[in-house]
């Protein structure tokens, strides 16, 4: 029990600890955008320390534009990964610097500090986490999981345009 009380503290430590840039300076981040993905049951791999998943996401831009699809990967690439899901959706606000609606921008790797502890609800996420080339961040706004664990540690999605589900590309 005191393990898991830790974890809720840190999650919630990590949801507090402003973003590195939102500090006055610099290029003004504006949310462009809604990023829903779902992370695929029975997919990927869990080695304790690292874990990846499958992921599908749909991106619905803030000025009602073109939908856009992507495809990929996201997981825990250091850190601590315990547990089971059956399947779990995340939804992140997607704030950006200079955004163009249809050209798949959010193509690309992301990484930050996060975790969580899941019974059935979800307590405790991943604190923004930026795209290597800092053009994009993706905030956590909303999740859900069936199952149970803990994960901590470094978190990441990589993603990479993909077709709509259902068509014959």
């Amino acid at each position: 029990m005191k393990f898991l009380s830790m974890i809720l503290m840190l999650s919630a430590t990590l949801l507090i600890t402003p973003p590195a840039f939102s500090t006055s300076q610099g290029p003004q981040w504006q949310k462009v955008g809604v990023l829903e993905c779902t992370i695929l049951p029975h997919t990927g791999i869990n080695l304790l320390i690292h874990s990846t998943k499958n992921i599908r996401c749909e991106f619905r831009p803030a000025n009602q534009g073109t939908i856009e699809y992507y495809k990929g990967e996201t997981g825990v690439g250091f850190g601590l990964d315990i547990g089971f899901s059956n399947g779990s959706n995340i939804a992140y606000a997607v704030l950006a610097t200079h955004f163009e609606a249809g050209q798949h921008q959010l193509a690309g790797k992301y990484s930050g500090a996060g975790g969580n502890a899941t019974l059935g609800l979800t307590a405790g996420d991943s604190a923004p986490i930026a795209k290597t080339d800092g053009s994009a961040s993706l905030q956590p706004v909303g999740s859900s999981n069936s199952g149970a664990g803990v994960k901590l540690g470094f978190t990441y999605i990589y993603l990479e345009a993909d077709h709509p589900p259902g068509s014959d590309h």
